[in-house]
């Protein structure tokens, strides 16, 4: 392993993802090398292919630090958010897959909030970090490693939040976001009003369709982080309600 394999891999190991043009870029030299370099890493055992770069390859059982099916968007996404976190204070993170990358760029940066999440999965990509990190309890959901539930609901009555950071399974500029998940909705709701502020992380193919229930209305929330495809007709119905868009 070379000097810059072995950079790529301590920083794959750091954030979840690497893109072949953002090392390329950095590393200079051509997306070529960094695909024969990601190629050297998979045949280590040390790295997967994805799209657009590689999440590192996790042996079993490591359901608590999944990062199948990242993408690139999201990984931007969460380098955006990372600029209105405060430098200190009380985070919330809720549970979901851009969420968990605002965790992974959290835990490399030099913020001293506290993190609360409901989420296992947030609560190990800030393990042996600085951050003190304070899981809600509550009940297991069958389908991923997220607590819910009237446990956890009462659990938020103790903390004082000063920014809750959520993702969405639905969106609909003109009336708020949405999940598919009744219980996890009712934590949303509980969350967003402990909160001072609420920004949704959210990728825009997710805009103009609703889910199951909604969780928030447009009008709770702070700001929106999504991609570059966000319509400029949502961008503008967002900005109308008082929502800071960012993309």
């Amino acid at each position: 392993m070379n000097n810059r394999q072995q950079k790529i891999l301590e920083k794959l190991l750091r954030l979840g993802f690497i893109s072949i043009h953002e090392e390329a870029a950095e590393h200079r030299v051509s997306t070529m090398t960094i695909r024969r370099d990601i190629g050297f890493l998979e045949r280590q055992g040390k790295a997967v292919r994805c799209s657009g770069g590689a999440v590192p390859c996790v042996p079993p059982p490591g359901q608590l630090s999944k990062t199948e099916n990242i993408r690139p968007a999201q990984q931007s996404i969460a380098r955006l958010c990372l600029d209105l976190i405060p430098a200190a204070g009380t985070v919330m993170l809720s549970t979901g897959s851009t969420t968990l990358q605002v965790a992974r760029q959290l835990a490399v940066s030099d913020k001293q909030v506290a993190v609360l999440t409901n989420s296992l999965s947030v609560a190990a990509a800030l393990h042996q970090t600085a951050l003190q990190v304070i899981l809600t309890g509550g009940t297991l959901r069958n389908q991923s490693l997220d607590l819910i539930g009237p446990v956890t609901e009462k659990n938020l009555d103790e903390y004082h939040i000063d920014l809750l950071i959520s993702g969405c399974e639905g969106a609909v500029a003109e009336e708020g976001f949405f999940t598919s998940d009744l219980n996890l909705a009712s934590l949303e709701r509980k969350s967003a009003a402990k909160s001072d502020r609420l920004i949704v992380v959210t990728e825009s193919f997710k805009f103009n369709q609703r889910s199951f229930v909604k969780f928030a209305d447009t009008s709770q929330v702070y700001a929106v982080v999504s991609d570059t495809r966000l319509s400029e007709d949502n961008r503008s119905i967002l900005r109308r309600q008082g929502v800071k868009v960012i993309v």
